[in-house]
């Protein structure tokens, strides 16, 4: 949640620091929109890779940068995440077609101290139809929230004011991102010692 905070508040802030200093709407988003990818560029060449929250936030920045100037319209500037949040919604619900949910993976790659815990989550994955549920079911409901999210903002974008919507924007995306995040931490551990039982 730290780390998602740090992701977008930069960009927030320097459109309201813009703002209060008199630069216009298109102006402060497009100077928002730098920033955060300023951060995301920055991240990726600190830690030297690019974690896939890293690039879904690199790619909302630019697509969202690159229709801004195509179109000169602040408020797709704003639409465009939830478009982006739309597709990756797409995208998980996919890799449940697939039988291969999302979840599993991201949870290995940041759940699974090491090496030996991996393997034997693998070994459970395959072998318990109830452990790969749990995992089924948190790669749903993470699509169903970003749906959800794209499906209520949308419409906001073009009903509130620009500089009303640039913060409650950020607030949805914290609440997309953080309520899913708590309920998995809690259904991930609860699901998987009724899996192991």
């Amino acid at each position: 949640m730290l780390r998602s905070l740090l992701d977008v508040l930069p960009a927030v802030a320097a459109y309201y620091v813009l703002r209060a200093a008199g630069v216009g709407e298109y102006v402060a988003l497009l100077a928002a929109t730098a920033t955060g990818a300023a951060r995301v560029a920055w991240v990726a060449i600190r830690d030297r890779r690019l974690d896939g929250f890293a690039a879904c936030t690199g790619l909302v920045f630019a697509l969202g940068m690159a229709l801004s100037f195509v179109t000169g319209d602040e408020r797709l500037l704003l639409a465009v995440k939830s478009l982006t949040t739309a597709v990756l919604a797409v995208v998980l619900a996919g890799t449940c077609v697939a039988r291969k949910p999302a979840a599993f993976g991201i949870a290995k790659r940041f759940g699974a101290e090491d090496a030996a815990i991996a393997a034997r989550w693998d070994v459970l994955y395959a072998d318990r139809p109830a452990f790969r549920r749990v995992y089924l079911v948190m790669t749903l409901v993470w699509a169903a929230g970003l749906l959800a999210e794209s499906a209520i903002r949308i419409p906001l974008v073009y009903l509130l004011p620009v500089d009303v919507m640039t913060g409650l924007s950020t607030g949805l995306l914290l609440g997309t991102l953080g309520l899913p995040g708590a309920w998995s931490a809690w259904y991930g551990k609860r699901g998987e010692q009724a899996a192991t039982a």
